[in-house]
C-alpha cells in the first residue's frame, strides 16, 4: 500500500480527499462562510495546498436564491466568478430538479473532471439525499455519504456538506446534527458554528468538532457576519458576508453547553474578567492556559466562565510547540471596540438540477452532461478581509507597497473597493488617523467600522 502525504484545502481545517461537515443552527452564517471559502479558493488566497493557485468551485445552493442572495454574496466576497459554477441537475425536458447523491454521482464525477473543481459545496447536504425515507435508520446516511467520501479521495478534492443542528440543546455537537447521528460517525472531519452570546461585538465562533486527520487543540476562529452593498442592474442590494476576525480559545462545544445550561450572570463574567486581568498582571502579563484554569478554579471560576471572560478582559492567546501549549496574554492596548453585525435575510429557495450547463454571460455558469450538475461564475469585487492577510492573486499591483502584508493595507484596500469609492490617498489618511489614536483597533474589521462611523458623522475631511 503506497504512503501518501495529507494535504489541505484550508490548512488544518478542511482536508483534501475528504467530506467535511459544516454544521450549525439556522442563521449562524454557515452559508456565508461556505461562500467565503469558495471565494478565497477561486482567488488562490486560501491558506493550504492551493494557496497561490486560483481554483474552480462547484456550488450547490438549495436554500437561498442564486439571483437575490448567493450570486451577490460571491461578488461581495471578492470571488472570481469565472471559477464559481452553480451546481444543479437538469431533467430531460430542460427543467431543473434536485441533485441526488443516489442517482447523479457518476455525472457529478464527470463535471468535477470537466471543470477542474477542487471544492464541491453541497448546501444543504440533506437536499441531496432525496428518496431516503428514514434517515434515522441504521446505515441509511452511511449509504449516501460513503460514496461521496470515496469520490473525494479518488479525485483529491474537498467536499463540504452544510447541515443544521437540531433545535434542542446539547453539549456534544455531533449528537445534535439534524437527521441522524450517523452523520457524525461517517465523516472524518466536521466544523461547527455557534453564536457567542457573551461577546460584546456580536461575533460567532467556528471550531473543529471532529477530526481524525488534523492536530488536536487547534484554535477556533472568531467571525462576524457583516453587511455589504452590491451593485445590481436594478440598483444596490444588501447581503451578509463572512468576516473572520482572528483565532479564539472559545470552542463551539463550550457555547452549545452554555446554551443548554442556565444563563450565566454577566456580573459573574465581569468579576472573572477583573480577576483574570489582575492574575495576568501579577504573572508579568502572560501565563499558560492550564495555570490560568488552575488558579481560576481556586478563585471560584469555572473554565467556561474564564473563557467567556477572556474576550471581555482583552486577553489574547498563542499556541505553539509539541505537545501544543497555549499561553494567555493580556492585551495592554485595551479591549476591542464593540461593533454590531447583521446578516442578510433568507431568500426563497430555488431549484437546483439534473445536467450541468455553461451559460455565457449568465451570473451563474454550468457544465453539461447527459444527466448532471451545474456550476456558474460570480465576479471580482474584493471587499472581504481574509483571516490571514495575503497578497491578492492576479489583482495587479498592491495599492500601498509600503503597507503590504499589514492590517492597515487590508483596511485601505477594503475602503478603496467599497461602495464609498474613496481614493487611495483619502483611504490612507483615514487609516493612519484611526491607527494613530490612543486606542488603536485590534483588527482590520474594527478599524473599517470605526472609519465608516467617522465618515457618517464627520465626512472624510
Amino acid at each position: 500500500m503506497p504512503l501518501k502525504r495529507r494535504t489541505w484545502l484550508w490548512d488544518q481545517r478542511v482536508p483534501l480527499g475528504e467530506l467535511t461537515l459544516w454544521v450549525g443552527h439556522a442563521g449562524i452564517g454557515k452559508s456565508q462562510a461556505a461562500v467565503w471559502l469558495a471565494a478565497e479558493l477561486s482567488r488562490g488566497r486560501l491558506p493550504g495546498e492551493l494557496y497561490g493557485v486560483p481554483s474552480p468551485v462547484l456550488y450547490l445552493g438549495t436554500e437561498d436564491s442564486w439571483s437575490f442572495t448567493l450570486a451577490p454574496r460571491f461578488v461581495a466576497s471578492g470571488a472570481d466568478l469565472d471559477r464559481v459554477y452553480r451546481l444543479y441537475a437538469e431533467t430531460s425536458d430542460g427543467g431543473e430538479a434536485i441533485v441526488s447523491l443516489a442517482v447523479d454521482l457518476d455525472e457529478l464525477r464527470e463535471e468535477i473532471k470537466g471543470t477542474g473543481a477542487r471544492l464541491v459545496v453541497l448546501d444543504a447536504l440533506l437536499s441531496t439525499m432525496s428518496g431516503a425515507s428514514d434517515l434515522v435508520k441504521q446505515g441509511v446516511v452511511r449509504r449516501y455519504l460513503e460514496p461521496v467520501s470515496r469520490l473525494a479521495q479518488e479525485l483529491n478534492i474537498a467536499v463540504v456538506g452544510v447541515a443544521h443542528f437540531r433545535k434542542s440543546a446539547g453539549a456534544d455537537p455531533l449528537h445534535m446534527i439534524s437527521g441522524s447521528a450517523e452523520f457524525g460517525q461517517v465523516v472524518r472531519s466536521a466544523i461547527g458554528f455557534a453564536r457567542d452570546r457573551d461577546a460584546d461585538d456580536d461575533s460567532c465562533v467556528l471550531s473543529l468538532i471532529k477530526t481524525n486527520v488534523a492536530p488536536q487543540g487547534l484554535p477556533s476562529i472568531r467571525y462576524r457576519i457583516e453587511p455589504a452593498l452590491v451593485d445590481t442592474p436594478e440598483g444596490p442590494t444588501d447581503v451578509g458576508t463572512f468576516v473572520p476576525i482572528g483565532e479564539s480559545d472559545t470552542h463551539v462545544r463550550d457555547l452549545l453547553d452554555h446554551e443548554a445550561a442556565p444563563p450565566v450572570d454577566r456580573t459573574e463574567r465581569d468579576e472573572a474578567a477583573a480577576w483574570l486581568t489582575d492574575y495576568l498582571v501579577e504573572q508579568g502579563g502572560s501565563a499558560p492556559r492550564k495555570d490560568v484554569f488552575k488558579a481560576g478554579r481556586g478563585a471560584g471560576f469555572s473554565e467556561a466562565t474564564l473563557k467567556r471572560a477572556k474576550d471581555k478582559a482583552g486577553v489574547g492567546h498563542e499556541s505553539s510547540g509539541f505537545p501544543r501549549t497555549t499561553v494567555w496574554t493580556l492585551d495592554t492596548v485595551g479591549s476591542p471596540v464593540t461593533q454590531p453585525a447583521s446578516g442578510d435575510t433568507t431568500e426563497p429557495t430555488e431549484p437546483t438540477g439534473h445536467d450541468l450547463h455553461k451559460q455565457s454571460g449568465s451570473p451563474v455558469q454550468s457544465a453539461q452532461s447527459a444527466q448532471g450538475h451545474s456550476a456558474e461564475p460570480t465576479g471580482p469585487t474584493d471587499n472581504s478581509v481574509p483571516l490571514f492577510p495575503t497578497p491578492a492573486v492576479g489583482d495587479g499591483e498592491r495599492l500601498l507597497p509600503d503597507l503590504a502584508e499589514t492590517p492597515q493595507q487590508a483596511v485601505v484596500d477594503r475602503l478603496v473597493n467599497s461602495s464609498l469609492r474613496l481614493t487611495v490617498e483619502v483611504a490612507r489618511r483615514l487609516v493612519a488617523d484611526v491607527y494613530s489614536g490612543r486606542n488603536p483597533p485590534s483588527d482590520p474589521s474594527t478599524a473599517y467600522h470605526r472609519i465608516l462611523k467617522q465618515i457618517e458623522t464627520r465626512g472624510t475631511a
